[in-house]
This record gives C-alpha cells, sequence and structure tokens, in this order.
C-alpha cells in the first residue's frame, strides 16, 4: 500500500491510496489520521480508492479505526472513487451502510464539509 495527501481543502484532505490495503497495513493507516492528518487540522477526510487493487478485513478493519479516531472530534471519513471490485468488497461487508461512499473524488468534495 502507497498513500499520499493529494488535495488539501480548508479542513478537508483528499488522500490517494494505491496497491493491496491489508492487515500489514492496518497501523500505517491509523497513524496517517492521527500523526499526519490530525495535527494539520484536517477532521474531514477523504480517502480516494480509485488506485486500490484489493483490500482486506484488516484493511477495511483500519478504515473503521479511522473513522472512529475522526468521528471522536466532529470529523467524517468518506470513500471515494473505488473500483467496481473494491465496491463490491465494501458493500458485501455492509460498509455502504456505515460510510459515505461516493463514485468520485469530485463528488465527495462537493458533499463533505469543506
Amino acid at each position: 500500500m502507497e498513500w499520499r495527501v493529494t488535495e488539501e481543502l480548508g479542513k478537508t484532505a483528499v488522500v490517494s491510496f494505491s496497491g493491496n490495503i491489508n492487515v500489514n497495513d492496518e497501523p500505517a493507516v491509523i497513524e496517517l489520521v492521527r500523526n499526519v492528518l490530525l495535527p494539520k487540522g484536517f477532521i474531514f477526510v477523504i480517502f480516494d480508492l480509485n488506485d486500490v487493487e484489493y483490500v482486506d478485513s484488516a484493511g477495511m478493519g483500519s478504515f473503521l479505526a479511522a473513522r472512529s479516531v475522526l468521528n471522536k472530534i466532529s470529523g467524517e471519513l468518506a470513500l471515494a472513487a473505488p473500483s467496481h471490485k473494491i465496491d463490491k468488497i465494501l458493500s458485501l461487508a455492509g460498509f455502504n451502510k456505515i460510510f459515505k461512499i461516493y463514485d468520485s473524488v469530485e463528488e465527495a468534495k462537493r458533499k463533505v464539509n469543506v
């Protein structure tokens, strides 16, 4: 898994991920939110999943943990641009009932608090 902050809009950050998000990456996703984004004042976060090839249950668990960290400070985590495959995985896990999942980063930026 690789990530980079691709946009900063007020209190909103867009983080683009690529590769696989799995059990080995879980701590890094949580540290990204706690140690990189929050200290810079970003409380609304969009995870751009366009280039993610696979996410396992631990990877999805890292999304839940990141969401929990942000919710505690009245923030929000949204997921954006998942491929059909990733969208199906997220839906089967019920994430479409827990997260706001947008078809594109542009749509997410319009709807997440900026």
